[in-house]
């Protein structure tokens, strides 16, 4: 877990939840616990980051039995209650149980509060570990 990590303990939405793994559990700071849909894709997960913010980096960590080709999609969009999400990166490919996933963009993203991460396919159930927003550092 890092300190800039803006996704810690905020509030989130889910497509779908198992219960006892929550989807508080996906932005928690511990590695040890996980949201777990309890489904198969697509699934998603929302942080609402309380706040529009310029974001320099995402780093997923999945919970996934078996390891498998996967394609994850991560979206944004600002405050306002009619925007629309926007595709920010992608990851698609092998991964398996605690790989992290990673993307920097070349200039941040501006203005983003919610954050929604796809699974649009999986060999397992939509789980996630930790889900991190890291914050643009300002000059």
């Amino acid at each position: 877990m890092q300190a800039d990590n803006l996704a810690l303990h905020k509030v989130v939405r889910y497509s779908r939840g198992l219960p006892g793994y929550e989807g508080s559990l996906g932005v928690d700071g511990d590695a040890g616990t996980f949201w777990s849909s309890g489904d198969d894709a697509p699934q998603w997960i929302e942080i609402d980051l309380s706040q529009a913010y310029d974001i320099s980096a995402v780093r997923l960590l999945p919970s996934q039995y078996p390891a498998g080709n996967t394609i994850h999609r991560v979206l944004g969009k600002g405050p306002g209650a009619d925007e629309l999400f926007y595709e920010l990166t992608r990851f698609e490919g092998l991964t398996e149980d605690g790989q992290w996933l990673g993307f920097s963009p070349e200039e941040p993203w501006a203005g983003i509060q919610h954050i929604r991460v796809e699974t649009v396919a999986s060999p397992s159930w939509v789980a996630w570990r930790e889900i991190e927003v890291i914050i643009a550092e300002t000059p």
